[in-house]
């Protein structure tokens, strides 16, 4: 019992948790045709990693968000210009921010990627938990692509192929 007293005397201080970090999955991708309806270019985000670090005033979340990109067969050449966004919401989904962000691939060999540094500072009082808070990046798609990617990602995965047939 004693052990247990000294613990709860020790000034130990309160960590708040950092907000999470995602990326949304019909955002995640975007595959663009080319002549004759073949494929031109696909991106993907395939993940995101995020830190933070809490002041008086809030939170600053550091994220490195690859994205990367390979040709089809209607590449014509060229760099890929990609747009993609990165948005805030609080505890009840709502957006605080989004901003939107340029990235521009070199692709000359048949693919190629990017990591991309990105910074956003929420303001929090000390009393709030930056973990019911978001930080959520996506490929800024047309409604096209968005519904596609709906689409896409709403289908069951196909059964598992046994080995030797």
């Amino acid at each position: 019992m004693l052990s247990l007293a000294a613990c709860a005397n020790k000034n130990v201080g309160y960590r708040p948790g950092c907000p999470t970090v995602a990326i949304v999955r019909d955002a995640s991708s975007v595959g663009v045709p080319g002549a004759n309806g073949q494929l031109s270019y696909t991106a993907v985000m395939p993940n995101i990693e995020g830190r933070c670090e809490y002041s008086e005033k809030g939170v600053t979340m550091t994220e490195q968000l690859r994205v990367g990109a390979s040709t089809g067969p209607a590449y014509t050449g060229g760099p890929l210009p990609l747009t993609y966004f990165v948005a805030v919401t609080d505890a009840d989904r709502k957006i605080l921010t989004k901003q939107t962000y340029n990235v521009t691939l070199d692709v000359s060999a048949g693919s190629g990627g990017s990591v991309e540094r990105l910074t956003q500072f929420i303001p929090l009082s000390p009393e709030v938990d930056g973990r019911y808070y978001e930080v959520l990046v996506g490929f800024q798609l047309t409604p096209e692509q968005l519904e596609a990617n709906i689409r896409f990602n709403s289908k069951p995965p196909a059964p598992p192929v046994a080995a030797g047939k």
